[in-house]
């Protein structure tokens, strides 16, 4: 590796720490200046909101921007480069624009992995505590009320499993008038009526209250009483009553295990959008790179405030991109898949056109 390349890759990366940083800082004063009346009316406090909210709401906005942090660093530095003659300097000296594009992909590539396993493994876990200080402290109070409000379930737990209960309470864990059906084939052999059923959480379990069981056979069904039963059903009622931003609350491995699981549920495609975005996000990583040095190095003057001003509008262009398109695939008018990696695509072909125009 030469000096250059090595010089311009320890631009890259201060750079994007130093604007990531920067907007975080400038993104959390607004966000609590927005939400301290809200938090203070649901007994929340700023110290609690900074220790356990912040942090890991950090992760989720350095993640989701990432692409753009990449861009904007990419420019500003790369801009003032060319403003100081030295991207003229580097490619009279025999260097080709391809070869001064190897340290900006390598730059790229390191955050773009580090991106990825974030999306995979540490992002689900920042966004459960992140959306259990949200539904507790940051929720209005219709909004809470909607949350916290018994709703109906019925549902197909497994292959030949299904389960129906009626007002069931996410906040206290318990339903009424719980019926559990279970199939061989296109027969009905089992089905279990409880008056209320209960999550047992610490154990994972549900406890069945004033429960008949019918175990139906051939010759003659045989009918079981009791006060109560415990079952362990292969879903828990986060699966059962899933929220939007169920998805974003697990890693990669969990998340398509529901998604095969809950295969047959309308909404799916919330869960594919998120599914398919732990990828794309990351490489999305590569294409703004390559755009960002083209668009640096096309304005001789190397003018920084307009080059940031298209930075700017494209990134968050692509951003309002994405949430478009993922919009029509929560509809089912395109395929999750499509929706969420279009953007690249049309960023993509974007970038090649700038680049290969140098």
């Amino acid at each position: 590796m030469k000096i250059i390349d090595r010089y311009i890759i320890r631009k890259f990366i201060g750079t994007f720490i130093l604007i990531t940083i920067s907007l975080q800082f400038i993104s959390v004063i607004i966000d609590i200046s927005q939400r301290m009346h809200r938090l203070e009316n649901n007994q929340g406090s700023i110290k609690e909101a900074l220790i356990f909210y912040y942090p890991f709401w950090s992760i989720w906005l350095i993640n989701t921007f990432s692409p753009i942090s990449v861009f904007l660093s990419v420019i500003f530095f790369t801009s003032k480069l060319t403003k100081n003659s030295e991207i003229t300097a580097i490619l009279l000296s025999g260097i080709s624009f391809k070869r001064l594009t190897l340290p900006y992909l390598i730059s790229a590539i390191v955050i773009g992995m580090i991106a990825l396993l974030t999306n995979y493994y540490l992002l689900p876990f920042a966004n459960k505590k992140k959306n259990k200080f949200h539904y507790q402290y940051l929720l209005s109070p219709r909004q809470k009320n909607k949350y916290e409000k018994n709703q109906t379930i019925f549902t197909q737990i497994s292959k030949n499993e299904y389960i129906f209960i009626r007002n069931f309470s996410k906040k206290e864990n318990l339903g009424k008038e719980c019926i559990y059906q279970k199939f061989n084939g296109n027969k009905l052999i089992y089905i279990l009526k409880s008056r209320n059923i209960f999550w047992y959480k610490k154990y994972k379990t549900y406890v069945l209250f004033d429960y008949r069981e019918t175990l139906i056979k051939k010759n003659r069904d045989s009918f079981t009483t009791g006060d109560y039963k415990l079952m362990k059903f292969p879903i828990n009622p986060d699966q059962l009553l899933p929220e939007v931003y169920i998805a974003e609350t697990m890693n990669i491995h969990e998340l398509k295990k529901f998604i095969d699981t809950e295969g047959n549920k309308i909404n799916m495609n919330i869960h594919l959008n998120e599914y398919y975005q732990r990828t794309s996000l990351p490489f999305s990583t590569l294409i703004f790179t390559i755009l960002g040095l083209s668009i640096s190095t096309k304005i001789k003057k190397g003018e920084i405030a307009y080059n940031m001003i298209i930075g700017i509008i494209l990134a968050f262009f692509y951003v309002f991109f994405i949430e478009i398109t993922k919009t029509y695939s929560n509809k089912d008018y395109i395929p999750p898949y499509l929706a969420v990696w279009f953007p690249n695509m049309i960023y993509g072909t974007i970038t090649l056109f700038f680049y290969y125009k140098k």
